[in-house]
This record gives structure tokens, C-alpha cells and sequence, in this order.
């Protein structure tokens, strides 16, 4: 029962606080591709960034084919490379469309936060593009510790673009749970700015501004194809709409903080008979941080029972998730998500977490029951369909992936 504790605790990156992130400008475009190979270190000094090369001249911003190699843990995170400060230190950072702030563990944190410790940290002594800010910042979580720390400003490097005096919080307190159990180190947010709860300049308004992308857009594309170490890419300020397999669907934005639309409903269609949730339409977040469906807790239930799912450890470790006989998983019905009008369909080859911890196998279900009226949809959703996010107009894109 410890081993199987331990692997369920691994992929249980859930956040339970959303932020906000972003504003328009104009400038070049930015990709992040996503890949399942581990992560190679370099020294924190490297050739571009020596302090050698300070007195140089700012070359021109490139943007074609500019990328960087990407982790997947378990299914249950995606989360790129970016590297901070002169000389660059490298940080493992999930791009969140429920956040709107940036942080990272700082070298601040006393040596008793075990969460910040096992992490990268940021140490702004080592860093000679450091800028004081010193403003005490504070992460408010429903459910959960709170994180806390203070503003600092440095370079944010992306590839080869160069995110100038950019503000972010150095975080001196994480709650062991859930950041202990994450392989990222912290956070850079992609929600709309109302979102912010420390109010600076969000990442994505700083790349307009700076004239490093070009239009008010991010699109992510994942891939789950086990033969290819590419498990999909992060577009910012453009598309790349030749990973859709036809249209796309247009859908508004209900609420300017998350990227929030309107469900019509969900069907779960077994053999002949269809079971609907969500009748009367519901609000859905797009979350980019988990692989998890998080809803209301009767129709998370309801949902799991026909799934034949059971509760996986005592409720005393407040997990909230099930466990499905991995046998049957490919067998399990289809999900159907009604999205203005249009069906997406997952299949539980992609939205069943296949984990393996030794010599065990052990299956989970997406569905995470929460006392809120809001449905998050997370990877095992975002893993099989294509989407554009537009500040401007206040929609999201929604097609299917074309593997």
C-alpha cells in the first residue's frame, strides 16, 4: 500500500489557486516545443550568456525554429525551460493558463521548506541583470498553505529571446503539498492580467511590450504518441494550425480571468445508453497545469461509478482520486464534451493515467470531484485537441490534433 501511496502522491500536481496573465503589443513569434526526454543541464555559465558578453551588441530578436526541450512526468505535467538571470541559471517552469503571476523557489527559503529546497532556486546575488524590488508578495490558495516571498526583477531567457527586467516573485514559503511532489520548479502564467494577484507586469504582457512576439496569442499543441520523444509544442504569439485535423471551432471567453468558455454538456454514451452531465451547460477552465477533469462533486461521482472507478487510498489523505482495473481501461466508453455545438470526443486510451512504480501497474481516472460549480479541464482533455488562446478577442480556438 506505501508503494502504491507514493506513485499516487508523485502525479498529484493540482493546483487549487488560479492566477492571471498578459495584455497586446506587437514584435516576432516564439515556439516551445514539448518532449518526453529527460532534461540535460548545462553549466550556469555558457557561451551566450558569458559576462564576457555584456558590452556587445543586442543582435536582432530570432524567432524561426527558436526552441526548448520540454519534460513530461507521468502524464501529469508539461513543463518547459527558462532560464533566468547573467550568467543564466535553468528552471523547470509549468506555462499556466490558470495562473497569471510568475514565480520560482528563491535562495531565501529557510531550510526547513523542504519544498523549496529539493527545488532549483533562484539566487539573485549570482546574478549581475538582478534588480531590487523587495515587495512582499502572497499567493492565496482555497484548500491549501498559502505561498509567499517577495517581487524581484531580472532577464528571462527563451531560447534565444531575451524577456528584459522581467518581474516575478522569489517564493520563501511552498507548501510541501502538492509543489514537494512536482518536478517543476515554479510557475509562469498565461491567464488574462485581472487574474494577477501580485500587480506587476505579467510575462506575456512583457513580450509584447518588448516587441518580442507578434500578435496577442498562445497555442498549444500536445502529442501522446509513444514512438516519438516530441510530446507537443507551446506557440507564443502565433499558430501553427497544420497540427489540426479540420476546423476549428470559435469559442468566447465567458470570463476574462481564466481562460474560461461555456460547456454545452457531457455525455458519457455506454453501449446504447447515453448518461449526460453538465444538462444545462456549465463553465469550463482550460488548465494546462494537470492532466485532471476536476467537476462538481455528484456528477464526479456519478461519472466515476459508471466508469466502475473506485476510491484509491483512505480519505484521510484527501487525494480524491480512482483507481480503474487496468485491464479494462481500453474498453471504457468514450467521453463527449458538447462545445458550442460541436463534439469532442476523448477515448480512454488517452484519458486513462497509466502509471507504473516497480513491478505495478496501476490505472487512474481523470475525474477529480471538488465542491466548486465549475468543471476544470484539464490534459486528459487538452491532450487530443489543438488550442489558440487570443487576448484580444477573448476566444479560444478549439480543434481536433492531428497526430
Amino acid at each position: 500500500m506505501l508503494q502504491i501511496i507514493n506513485i499516487v502522491i508523485a502525479v498529484l500536481f493540482v493546483n487549487d489557486v488560479v492566477g492571471a496573465a498578459a495584455t497586446p503589443a506587437l514584435g516576432k513569434v516564439f515556439e516551445i516545443p514539448i518532449y518526453r526526454k529527460p532534461l540535460e543541464f548545462v553549466n550556469e555559465k555558457s557561451p551566450d550568456t558569458s559576462d564576457n558578453d555584456i558590452e556587445k551588441p543586442k543582435p536582432p530578436n530570432p524567432w524561426k525554429n527558436d526552441t526548448v526541450s520540454l519534460e513530461k512526468f507521468m502524464d501529469a505535467e508539461y513543463f518547459g525551460i527558462i532560464r533566468v538571470g547573467r550568467p543564466a541559471k535553468e528552471f523547470r517552469v509549468v506555462f499556466a493558463t490558470t495562473w497569471a503571476d510568475t514565480w520560482l523557489p528563491s535562495a531565501h527559503c529557510g531550510l526547513l521548506e523542504m519544498a523549496c529546497m529539493i527545488h532549483t532556486r533562484y539566487d539573485s546575488s549570482r546574478s549581475s541583470t538582478y534588480q531590487e524590488d523587495g515587495t512582499p508578495a502572497k499567493f492565496e490558495q482555497s484548500g491549501n498553505d498559502n505561498l509567499s516571498g517577495f517581487v524581484s526583477r531580472d532577464h528571462f531567457h527563451l531560447a534565444h529571446i531575451t524577456l528584459e527586467n522581467q518581474s516575478f516573485v522569489e517564493v520563501t514559503h511552498i507548501p510541501f503539498i502538492p509543489y514537494g511532489y512536482s518536478k517543476a520548479d515554479g510557475i509562469v502564467g498565461l491567464a488574462f492580467p485581472n487574474m494577477r494577484q501580485v500587480q506587476v507586469e505579467t510575462f506575456f504582457s512583457s513580450m509584447l511590450k518588448q516587441g518580442l512576439i507578434e500578435k496577442p496569442v498562445f497555442t498549444f499543441y500536445f502529442n501522446r504518441d509513444p514512438t516519438t520523444e516530441r510530446a507537443g509544442r507551446l506557440i507564443l504569439g502565433a499558430t501553427e494550425r497544420k497540427y489540426v485535423n479540420g476546423s476549428l471551432t470559435t469559442v468566447p471567453v465567458i470570463n476574462k480571468g481564466y481562460w474560461s468558455i461555456r460547456a454545452d454538456r457531457i455525455l458519457l454514451e455506454d453501449y446504447s445508453k447515453t448518461y449526460a452531465f453538465c444538462k444545462d451547460s456549465c463553465e469550463a477552465i482550460l488548465d494546462t497545469t494537470t492532466n485532471t477533469i476536476t467537476g462538481p462533486t455528484a456528477e464526479i461521482e456519478r461519472l466515476n461509478a459508471l466508469l466502475g472507478a473506485r476510491a484509491f487510498v483512505p480519505s484521510i489523505f484527501k487525494m480524491n482520486r480512482y483507481m480503474v482495473n487496468c485491464r479494462d481501461s481500453a474498453k471504457l466508453p468514450p467521453i463527449n464534451f458538447v462545445i458550442a455545438g460541436v463534439d469532442f470526443t476523448i477515448r480512454s486510451k488517452y484519458y486513462i493515467q497509466h502509471l507504473t512504480y516497480e513491478s505495478m501497474e496501476i490505472c487512474l481516472s481523470p475525474f477529480v470531484p471538488d465542491n466548486q460549480t465549475q468543471w476544470l479541464i484539464g490534459g486528459a482533455f487538452l491532450m487530443q485537441f489543438y488550442t489558440e488562446y487570443n487576448f484580444n478577442t477573448g476566444q479560444v480556438m478549439i480543434g481536433h490534433t492531428k497526430y
